[in-house]
């Protein structure tokens, strides 16, 4: 019997769902389908695509304040080198108590290992030079005036950063609600079809579903999309086929086994194979497999594993 699972995948599940909106619209009126419209379902989707694409920009975003953040650490970190040296050709190198209001932390003259200690070290000087202007030498930009501005960048990127921190909790918690009532609103649109339609109605296909009733085998999948994933490790992708239960995924290390293994038998359309040889040429092609039986197999896709 064909079973119509929701995908994992949220490509393939935002295509999925919009595959059976296509068909509510076509023959939802007809079939009398009530509790599950086409306009539901397409507002549930709509909902989650763009859940999912506002979690996506924040995630870029915060790729972008990091660097700024990283960068304005940078400065900060060259500022408080140079500070150190300039200090020191009044206090001495070594840390003593009259080192004790320049602020440098741990009885130590060395620089702080945290961003959190750096920029207050940086607010720090501003104090320190701004109390003792003998000490400042703008040929080299220590002042009380650039640690003051160095300290504001670094805050400000700081703080930015924690925004963004707390935007993508935002959305990430928007997304954990709009995706699952886009999965309860698939499976419950199956379901009343499943009153409406008989297993073997070829209105099934309409929305991109199996017939229930059907015993064929499943499609052929097709050709795995192969990814590095570390040494010895091959991460494989691939759509998912139509009618297919669970997947067989197969590998041949060239020159070494003389036809197709199978290494792992996996629900969803993707798979981590482990410990191959690194250095060797691996080929990878994917059958699928139902209670009808067993698809013939994709093509094989090859990779010559990191």
């Amino acid at each position: 019997m064909a079973q119509n699972t929701i995908p994992t995948k949220l490509s393939e599940l935002f295509s999925f769902a919009d595959q059976i909106a296509d068909g509510l619209g076509l023959l939802g009126v007809a079939l009398g389908m009530v509790h599950n419209s086409e306009a539901l379902v397409r507002a549930d989707l709509l909902a989650a695509e763009t859940a999912y694409d506002l979690y996506l920009q924040v995630r870029a975003a915060k790729l972008g304040l990091t660097a700024a953040q990283g960068a304005a650490d940078a400065n900060g970190r060259t500022y408080l080198a140079t500070a150190r040296n300039v200090i020191a050709s009044f206090l001495g190198s070594e840390w003593t108590q009259v080192w004790e209001p320049t602020g440098f932390p741990n009885q130590s003259t060395a620089l702080p290992s945290t961003i959190a200690e750096r920029q207050t070290l940086l607010n720090s000087l501003k104090l320190y030079f701004t109390a003792n202007p003998t000490q400042e030498v703008a040929a080299l930009n220590v002042t009380a005036a650039r640690a003051n501005t160095l300290f504001n960048a670094l805050s400000d990127a700081r703080s930015a950063v924690n925004t963004g921190l707390v935007l993508i909790g935002q959305k990430m918690a928007v997304r954990q609600t709009t995706e699952p009532a886009l999965r309860k609103r698939l499976s419950d649109t199956i379901a009343e079809l499943a009153m409406k339609l008989s297993p073997l109605d070829p209105r099934w296909q309409n929305f991109g579903l199996n017939m229930p009733g059907d015993v064929s085998t499943p499609d052929v999948p097709d050709a795995p999309i192969l990814t590095n994933a570390g040494p010895g490790r091959v991460f494989a992708d691939w759509a998912d086929a139509a009618r297919a239960l669970r997947y067989h995924a197969w590998k041949q290390v060239v020159g070494v086994d003389a036809d197709f293994i199978n290494v792992m038998t996996v629900t969803d359309s993707e798979a981590m194979l482990q410990d191959l040889p690194t250095g060797a040429t691996v080929n990878v092609r994917i059958t699928a497999v139902n209670d009808a039986g067993q698809s013939q197999p994709s093509e094989a896709s090859q990779i010559v594993v990191g």
